[in-house]
């Protein structure tokens, strides 16, 4: 289903409020943040906020058959199409994922138990398999499902924060999955 544009904004800032306010995110010094694809959450409200508050910010570039590689942003004009067209860094500074202290990943569907479908390459998965620190998805409250299909080697996030709020990824039991969270 499609948003209006009008409501990707509504709701990409409503979801900026709920990321805020997240512990991880305060804590936070070095973040991954994506480029929105599509119609895709707005990652610019959160891109500004975590600039204005001294974060370094870092974006994916693909590297084919590989993963994802982490270069720092410091303007939106340092994102250019790239591999599947999506906006990429044109830097130089590359940022080990293990130095990240927390990673936003985008997501088609998510489930309350963390899983996520992506656009099926992988990437994320491939290159967050060790990282050890906080994973967070933005979603539409739409797009969060009691369950998705998924693999042994997909990687969970620990929180989805969606327009409505931050639901807290809990793995195996559905009925007590999805519990609303602020941390």
């Amino acid at each position: 289903m499609r948003l209006p544009f009008e409501a990707v904004v509504a709701k990409s800032e409503a979801i900026r409020d709920h990321f805020t306010g997240l512990e991880a995110y305060r804590r936070a010094r070095r973040l991954a943040l994506y480029a929105s694809f599509k119609n895709e959450v707005l990652t610019d409200p959160i891109f500004d906020h975590a600039l204005s508050c001294g974060k370094e910010v870092f974006f994916p570039k693909v590297i084919k058959g590989i993963g994802l590689s982490f270069f720092r942003v410091r303007e939106k004009g340092e994102l250019v199409p790239g591999t599947y067209s999506l906006l990429e860094p044109c830097g130089e500074e590359e940022g080990e994922v293990s130095s990240m202290d927390l990673v936003v990943v985008p997501g088609i569907a998510f489930d309350r138990r963390g899983y996520r479908i992506g656009y099926g390459r992988g990437y994320y998965d491939m290159t967050l398999g060790t990282f050890n620190g906080p994973i967070v998805g933005l979603a539409y409250e739409m797009q969060v499902l009691d369950e998705v299909p998924h693999l042994p080697h997909d990687i969970r996030v620990e929180r989805i924060v969606t327009e409505k709020g931050v639901i807290r990824c809990i793995p195996g039991d559905l009925e007590a999955a999805g519990q609303p969270s602020n941390i």
